[in-house]
């Protein structure tokens, strides 16, 4: 079968050695491809980019220690690759043309790739100056034909691919891979002209997914990593009854182990014609370190897409996000994905039956349809996968938001929260520092509530502390564990499987929907805003300044804690209402009984009663002599008399001591 490549399509032909000369070949265009270091062989891979063939005989591999060179005629045609190895390769290695050392008039001298790291060099052997050339690990960056820091270590079973269409001798130009995988580009998975029905959990209770199930009349695939939802089993059972084909491909390894309920519901499915394959490595060799997909094709014309997992806990309890779209180029395209994912000759595919060969079925009740009406929009829809395309994909459209982005995630990787590291987190910081809306909110409901470890709680406090305005949710009402992955960009949603963490991203096989329509973006803007506002975290604090009869009243919420846009309502108690987190106002004596409405950016309000108590003013001294004003006249002139005969009785005690 054909493997894609990033940015363009290798097939990867037999390279028949031919007797004409090429020297003249376009040289600038030959390049590394791939570089497996670690394992039972080592391999490197060159990729003819030019027009015109050109003979390996003209050059020479180098590691620094140790030269691979090619003593006979050997030609790469233009767009095309050989592959040279250490050894017979492993089974799993079976898309490359493979020339191994000692054979071919291709000779190895001390060439040994370092697991930790080495330098590999495409030199001309004519004057020995370096056509191209990859560092990886602790290899040495100052040799010629490179720039920068090293590629990272390239573990064992996966290899270094080239992840551009330019080359710039640097790390950016590669990725690391394994042989077999898809290679997706942005340009190759296309957009389609669908129909969406937009749905959320578990106010859907997964009801637009069996509805879509139940229309079909050919084929369903599903890609899940667990599956063990017992209506959906019964539904699909009913499938097979009908004649349709039901393929399933299930992740072997899923964390905590495959459940027991699962492998019971897939032997009932085998035993009644349906295809199920495990995908599973053997330790060395797996595509995917996870196959986390939520998926499934119907019919070749509608695919489903979800957040959660298809069990019954999931569907019922979860916050999460879904869409069944109508688009046969879509549905086209995912099922090519599905059956390279899911083709049997693949060294990690096994059949159910050769992994859980005595596993007993569980009966279920006959499936009952259901009954469900939701709206449908006309939309522009893009697949997105991982590893292909995910990463890139998201930085581009998360970096080119013009007006808000909202993230709802179950898990956000701490180690992203070092802004130096390209990741959403870095993405959204930029954005915010554009003066774009970006609010994130991030799940605890496992996380350690002290705040002191790797989790979400850290993450989110980090990420306040950045600027970016972050929050934590730890479900409502309405639902528990927020399992979303789902992201709003302007007027686009993206629906996927693809938790904010390395694995999801560059390791795992995911899917993801991006989703053009003003609706459905408004639609998802609106779960988002009710999670948002129903868990933001408050404290509101009510400071009360003043208490005398006569006087102003302060009432202060500032020192409160509170989302960016919250509004504060005073209700006063006698009628009057007054706005704003801080206000003066009067009272009349006593115990007044008041109210602050606090609505917050999602419009959701919460009451805060208090009590407002105003005393009369304190007793004083002018007051004590206030009643005694009115008699001030009569006083004075009573003081005066008494002044006055006080003088003559002093006057008339010096005339006596003078004997006058």
């Amino acid at each position: 079968m054909k493997r894609y490549a990033a940015l363009f399509v290798l097939a990867f032909v037999l390279v028949v050695p031919l007797s004409a000369d090429a020297s003249g070949a376009d040289t600038d265009h030959l390049w590394l491809y791939e570089v497996m270091p670690a394992g039972s062989f080592e391999a490197v891979t060159i990729y003819n980019a030019g027009t015109a063939s050109a003979n390996l005989k003209n050059y020479y591999l180098d590691d620094g220690e140790g030269t691979v060179r090619f003593t006979t005629d050997l030609f790469v045609g233009p767009k095309q690759c050989v592959t040279i190895s250490s050894a017979a390769p492993e089974p799993w290695f079976t898309d490359h043309n493979v020339y191994v050392y000692g054979k071919n008039g291709i000779t190895a001298k001390s060439f040994i790739l370092a697991d930790a790291g080495d330098e590999v060099m495409l030199k001309m052997a004519s004057n020995k100056q370096t056509v191209d050339a990859f560092v990886y690990g602790n290899g040495d960056t100052g040799i010629q034909g490179w720039k920068g820091e090293a590629f990272g270590k390239i573990p064992a079973g996966k290899m270094a691919l080239r992840n551009s269409a330019f080359d710039t001798d640097t790390a950016a130009d590669w990725k690391i891979s394994v042989a077999a995988r898809t290679d997706e580009t942005i340009a190759s998975s296309g957009m389609y002209d669908s129909f969406v029905i937009p749905f959320a959990f578990p106010d859907s209770k997964g009801d637009p997914v069996f509805r879509a199930l139940e229309n079909a009349s050919r084929e369903v695939l599903i890609s899940m990593y667990i599956l063990d939802h017992r209506e959906i089993v019964s539904l699909l059972m009913l499938l097979l009854d009908r004649g349709v084909s039901v393929k399933i491909l299930i992740e072997g390894s899923p964390a905590g182990g495959v459940p027991d309920t699962e492998i019971r519901y897939m032997s009932l499915l085998c035993s009644k014609g349906a295809s199920v394959h495990i995908i599973k490595g053997d330790g060395v060799y797996k595509r995917y370190d996870l196959l986390h997909n939520k998926y499934a094709v119907v019919d070749s014309r509608v695919t489903v897409i979800t957040s959660e997992n298809w069990r019954e806990s999931s569907f019922n309890g979860n916050r999460g996000w879904g869409a069944v779209i109508e688009s046969e180029g879509l549905a086209q395209y995912m099922k090519r994905i599905f059956e390279a994912d899911n083709d049997i000759s693949r060294y990690d595919i096994h059949e159910f039956k050769s992994i859980y060969p005595t596993a007993p079925p569980i009966s279920v009740t006959q499936y009952k349809t259901r009954q469900s009406y939701y709206e449908t929009f006309p939309a522009l829809v893009r697949p997105i996968l991982s590893p292909d395309t995910s990463f890139e994909f998201l930085r581009r459209e998360m970096l080119g938001a013009s007006e808000r982005i909202y993230a709802e995630q179950m898990s956000i990787q701490y180690a992203w929260t070092d802004t130096t590291i390209q990741s959403p987190v870095s993405w959204s910081l930029t954005a915010s520092e554009n003066g774009i809306d970006v609010k994130i909110l991030a799940d605890i409901t496992f996380a350690d509530a002290d705040g002191g470890g790797r989790d979400n709680y850290t993450v989110v406090s980090l990420m306040n502390d950045m600027g970016i305005e972050a929050r934590t949710i730890n479900g409502n009402d309405d639902f528990g564990l927020t399992h979303n992955k789902g992201v709003i960009i302007d007027d686009t949603v993206w629906i996927s499987s693809v938790n904010w963490t390395n694995a999801a991203f560059l390791n795992n096989r995911e899917f993801a929907v991006v989703i053009y329509s003003k609706d459905v973006a408004g639609l998802f803007a609106g779960y988002f805003m009710s999670d948002w506002g129903s868990d933001a975290y408050m404290d509101i604090i009510i400071d009360i300044k003043g208490g005398t009869a006569g006087e102003p009243v302060i009432l202060d919420a500032s020192s409160s804690v509170y989302p960016k846009g919250t509004s504060f309502e005073w209700d006063l108690g006698n009628g009057t209402i007054r706005k704003g987190i801080k206000i003066a106002a009067t009272f009349p004596e006593g115990v007044n009984e008041c109210i602050l409405i606090v609505t917050d950016p999602s419009g959701s309000q919460y009451a805060y009663e208090f009590n407002v108590i105003v005393h009369p003013k304190k007793a004083t001294e002018s007051a004590f002599i206030e009643p005694y004003v009115k008699y001030a006249p009569i006083l004075a002139i009573m003081l005066m008399v008494a002044a006055a005969a006080a003088v003559r009785a002093l006057k008339g005690r010096k005339d006596d001591s003078k004997g006058i």
